[in-house]
C-alpha cells in the first residue's frame, strides 16, 4: 500500500502505550510538511519505523525441542545463548519429578522492551523474563494447551489464548497468577491488539471467527465471521489497524479481515502450512510477508490500501531451511527475521531486496520469534545463558516411501537422537513402519497410522540414529507387508522410476553455518489437530517412541 502526503500514523512505544501483538503503538498525527516528533521507542511491526538496529535490541526465538529461548545480538548476528525454561528431550521430561517447562512455544514481549512472555504449550505455562537480566521474574500455569500470549496495551498484563478451552487467560506477569479469563469461541489461538488500545482481536483453531474484545471491559463486543477456515493457528494486525492476517495452516490459505468494516475482504491461497504474517513498511509502501512451510518460502505481498482483498503478490524469498515459521522485522524495518523450524537456523533477510543475507545457527525446532528493540539498555546482556539445544546436528530427507511424500527430520539431542516423520499421499487408514539400513539389515524405527486421508501430521520417536544410520537410506512402507526392506530394495516412487538419491538438508550445529546440499519441495501434511502427548515403547532393542499429532 502507498502512502500519500497526508496525516500519517506514527509508531511509538511507552509504558502504557498501544499494544500491537508484543509491539506497541500510539497515535501521533503529522502532516509531510511538518517536523516529525522524535518517539522514544519504536517496537516493530511499525508505520514509521524506528531506531537503526542496534546492540541493545535482541531477537528471540522459542525452541519447542531444546526447551530453550535463544536469545540473538542483532548488530552481530551472533547468538550470544540460550535461556533454559526445562530439559531437553527426552531427559528426564517423562520422570515423576520434573517440574520444567516442555514444549516453549510462543512469545510476546512488553511495551518497554523490558519483559519477554514465553508460552509453553504442553505444561501450559506463561514465563516472564527480565529481557536485560535473562531472569525469570514469574511463572504461572494457565488453562489447557496455551500457545500464544501478549502483552496488554498498559503492559500491565499478558492475554493468553488457550486452545484446548474457550477462554483467553488474563496472566498477572510481576505476581504470577491469573487475575481473569475471558470466554471465547472454541479453541482461541492468539490476541492480537489495535495499534489504538481498544480491541484485542483472538482467532481460533476450531471456529472460523475471529473474536473482538474490548481492552477495557474484558469482553467480547463483536463477532468477526466466514473465514476461509475454522483452524486459523496465527494472525497479526497491521501497523495501520486497518487490516488482519489470519493464517489457516492447514488449508493453505490467508482470510484478510477489513477491520474497517469487520468483514472478511477476500482469502489468499497461499500454500500448505501457511504460518506466521507480519508487516514491514519501506518509505511509503506497506507490506505484509508470510511463511510457509510447503514451499520453504517467505512470501511478499503489497497491500493495496483501499482494494484490501487484492494484495499483489511481488516477491518469493527462498529460506536457507526447512518450514519457515515464526518471523519479525527489525524496528527500522530494514531486516526481517525468519526461523526455519526444522533446520534450526534462522534467515536474515534485507527487506529492501528480499534477499537472505544471513542465516544464525539458534535452538531445536523453533516456532515462534520476537524482535524487541532497547532490550538490554546498559551492559551486555549475557547474564545466565548457556549453550543448551546449541551446536547440535540436525538433518532434513525426503524419505522413499511408495506411491506417497514423506520427509525425515532427524535432530540429535542429549541421549537418543529425535526422528520426525510427517508423510501424506499414503494409503488412508493404514499402518506403516520406518526402516533405518545398516549393513544390509534393516531395522524398525517407529510405525504410525495414517488418517483418512493418508496424511500423518508428525510422528516422533527417539533412538540412536547418527553414526548408526543413513538418512538417505531410510525406507518407508505399509507394515503390512510380510518381510523387512534389505538395503539392495528398489521402492517405487511417485513417477514410477526406481528410487534414487534422496534430497538432503543438513545444519552440522558445530560448523556454525546452514548447508544446503540440495533443495526438495515436499507437500507436508497440516493436519496439526490433536493437543495430546502419548509414549509408546517400541519392540526394537534401545528404541523409544513418542507419537504426537501437535497443533502449531
Amino acid at each position: 500500500m502507498t502512502r500519500p502526503s497526508r496525516p500519517v500514523l506514527l509508531a511509538v512505544s511507552t509504558l502504557g502505550a498501544g499494544v500491537l501483538a508484543g509491539a506497541s503503538v500510539l497515535a501521533v498525527t503529522a502532516t509531510a510538511s511538518q517536523a516529525s516528533p522524535i518517539p522514544r521507542l519504536v517496537q516493530a511491526p511499525a508505520v514509521r519505523g524506528g531506531a537503526p538496529i542496534s546492540a541493545r535490541d535482541r531477537v528471540y526465538t522459542a525452541d519447542q525441542s531444546s526447551n530453550t529461548v535463544t536469545v540473538i545480538n542483532p548488530a552481530t548476528n551472533r547468538v550470544l545463548g540460550t535461556i533454559p525454561l526445562g530439559a531437553e528431550r527426552l531427559g528426564p521430561l517423562l520422570g515423576p519429578q520434573y517440574v520444567g517447562d516442555i514444549d516453549v512455544h510462543g512469545m510476546g514481549f512488553s511495551p518497554d522492551g523490558r519483559y519477554l512472555d514465553v508460552i509453553s504449550v504442553t505444561t501450559n505455562t506463561v514465563t516472564v523474563i527480565r529481557t536485560a537480566t535473562n531472569k525469570v521474574v514469574s511463572q504461572t500455569y494457565v488453562d489447557r494447551a496455551s500457545h500464544e500470549g501478549m502483552f496488554s496495551p498498559d503492559g500491565k498484563t499478558v492475554w493468553v489464548a488457550s486452545r484446548g478451552t474457550n477462554l483467553v487467560d488474563v496472566v498477572d506477569p510481576i505476581r504470577g497468577n491469573v487475575i481473569d479469563r475471558i470466554p471465547t469461541a472454541d479453541g482461541p489461538s492468539k490476541v492480537v491488539f489495535s495499534p489504538n488500545g481498544r480491541y484485542a482481536y483472538v482467532n481460533h483453531i476450531r471456529a472460523a471467527v475471529i473474536d473482538v474484545i474490548d481492552v477495557k471491559s474484558r469482553r467480547v463486543v463483536r463477532t468477526i465471521k466466514g473465514l476461509a477456515s475454522d483452524f486459523s493457528s496465527d494472525e497479526m494486525i497491521s501497523p495501520d489497524g486497518q487490516e488482519l492476517w489470519a493464517a489457516h495452516k492447514k488449508t493453505g490459505q490467508v482470510s484478510i479481515i477489513d477491520l474497517r468494516t469487520n468483514t472478511v475482504a477476500g482469502v489468499l491461497n497461499t500454500g500448505a502450512d501457511t504460518n506466521h504474517p507480519n508487516f514491514v513498511t519501506h518509505g511509503q509502501t506497506d507490506f505484509a510477508y508470510l511463511t510457509v512451510g510447503s514451499l520453504n518460502q517467505t512470501l511478499v505481498f503489497q497491500r493495496s490500501g483501499n482494494q484490501i482483498r487484492h494484495p499483489k503478490l511481488v516477491a518469493r524469498v527462498p529460506d536457507s531451511g526447512v518450514q519457515p515459521h515464526g518471523l519479525w522485522p527489525s524496528a527500522d524495518n530494514t531486516r526481517l527475521y525468519v526461523v526455519n523450524e526444522k533446520s534450526d537456523v534462522v534467515d536474515v533477510v534485507d527487506t529492501a531486496t528480499n534477499k537472505v543475507i544471513e542465516s544464525i545457527p539458534n535452538g531445536q525446532e523453533s516456532q515462534a520469534l520476537v524482535y524487541v528493540a532497547d532490550a538490554v539498555p546498559t551492559g551486555p546482556g549475557t547474564s545466565g545463558l548457556t549453550r543448551q539445544g546449541l551446536d547440535k546436528k540436525v538433518v532434513n530427507t525426503d524419505i522413499k516411501s511408495g506411491a506417497g511424500k514423506a520427509q525425515l527430520t532427524v535432530r540429535q539431542l542429549e541421549g537418543l537422537d529425535m526422528i520426525q516423520v510427517e508423510a501424506s499421499g499414503l494409503t488412508p487408514k493404514t499402518n506403516y513402519t520406518l526402516y533405518g539400513q545398516k549393513d544390509g539389515t534393516a531395522t524398525k524405527l517407529l510405525s504410525f497410522t495414517t488418517n483418512a486421508k493418508g496424511k500423518e501430521s508428525q510422528a516422533l520417536g527417539f533412538t540412536y540414529f547418527f553414526g548408526v544410520y543413513d538418512p538417505a537410506t531410510t525406507l518407508l512402507q505399509p507394515s503390512s507387508h510380510a518381510t523387512a526392506p534389505t538395503a539392495a530394495t528398489t521402492t517405487t516412487g511417485p513417477t514410477g522410476t526406481g528410487s534414487t538419491a534422496v534430497p538432503t538438508h543438513v545444519n552440522a550445529g558445530t560448523g556454525g553455518q546452514a548447508a544446503q546440499v540440495s533443495s526438495s519441495t515436499i507437500a507436508r501434511d497440516s493436519e496439526l489437530a490433536a493437543l495430546a502427548v502419548g509414549l509408546l515403547v517400541a519392540g526394537s532393542a534401545g528404541t523409544r517412541i513418542m507419537r504426537r499429532r501437535a497443533t502449531r
